[in-house]
Parts: structure tokens; sequence; C-alpha cells
């Protein structure tokens, strides 16, 4: 069974849209930032080569349904601010895990938290039954958005905390 969320989502706040080449440089400008690097797995530096190569693999994943790659934009400016995806999709579990990332100077502003609402809902409303939000120990800020999202502490160790997020048809 695949699930798929739909290929736009749209909120009051923000609008994710697959990646596009033209997205290119902001995509560098987001994954370039030093303290975002601390929590993310891209090489240092990340350079327009490797945004390219993201936003072929993004479309390539979309269509193989093995992950949905979104660039976090403002609605009617079409600017990207940021990136959201679901990934590590488990079909027999109808679980995946999401992860979001605004660049620096657009944070603080709620858009992390509408990207990761919108997400979510789309998600649920495709027919995943939960979302999982793994954060490393330290990243206080992405606890903050996914509490603020209404995710809940599954569980924690040394390293990361696992939040999660179930569909209301899911047993509890």
């Amino acid at each position: 069974m695949r699930i798929e969320p739909e290929p736009v989502i749209s909120t009051d706040t923000v609008v994710l849209r697959p990646w596009c080449a033209g997205d290119v440089e902001a995509l560098t400008a987001i994954y370039s930032d030093p303290l975002s690097a601390q929590f993310i797995e891209v090489p240092q530096p990340y350079d327009a080569a490797q945004a390219t190569e993201f936003v072929r693999r993004a479309a390539r994943s979309r269509a193989a349904g093995t992950a949905f790659h979104y660039a976090v934009t403002v609605p009617g400016a079409d600017t990207v601010v940021g990136s959201a995806y679901l990934h590590d999709l488990a079909s027999s579990e109808v679980a995946t895990h999401v992860s979001y990332l605004i660049r620096p100077d657009r944070r603080g502003r709620g858009l992390a938290t509408a990207a990761l609402v919108g997400l979510t809902e789309a998600a649920l409303a495709a027919g995943f039954l939960q979302v999982f939000a793994r954060i490393e120990q330290g990243n206080r800020a992405s606890e903050a958005v996914a509490a603020k999202a209404g995710f809940r502490v599954l569980w924690s160790n040394d390293e990361e905390t696992c939040w999660h997020k179930i569909a209301q048809n899911a047993s509890k």
C-alpha cells in the first residue's frame, strides 16, 4: 500500500511544495547555516552542486514513494524559508518520520510550527497512523516546535528524543 500526501500543502502561514531547480540558491543557504549543521546530516560546506543533486533526489524519492521533500514557502511570494519532509516510511506500520528546518533569518515567527502542523496533518489525512520526530538532544528549538505542533514524547535516551503524533483513529 502506497501512502502519499498531497504534493502541495497550504496553511494560512506557509505553503509546502516540491523542490524545483530554481530553489538551489535558497536550499544552499538553508543547509549551510552553522547552527543547523549541528543537528542535520549534510556535508559542510554545502554548495550549489549538492543542492542541485538534492532537488533531483527529492523528485526521484517522491516518484518512488520513499520520501516526500517540501520547500517551505511564504504564501503569495513563493519565497523559500525552509525545508520539511517525510522520510523513513514504514508502510507495514503506516508510520513516517518528519524533519523540518527554517532558515536563520525567518526563525522565531512560527513558520516551523506551521510547516510541521501542515505536513503532519497531510500525512495523517493520507493514511499514516503515526508521525515521528526524532530530535537530537540539545535541539531545544525543534523540541519547542514539536510540542507546539501537538507532538508528545514517546521515548528519550542520551542521544535523542522521539516525539510522535498519532491519527485520531489510531489506537493509543
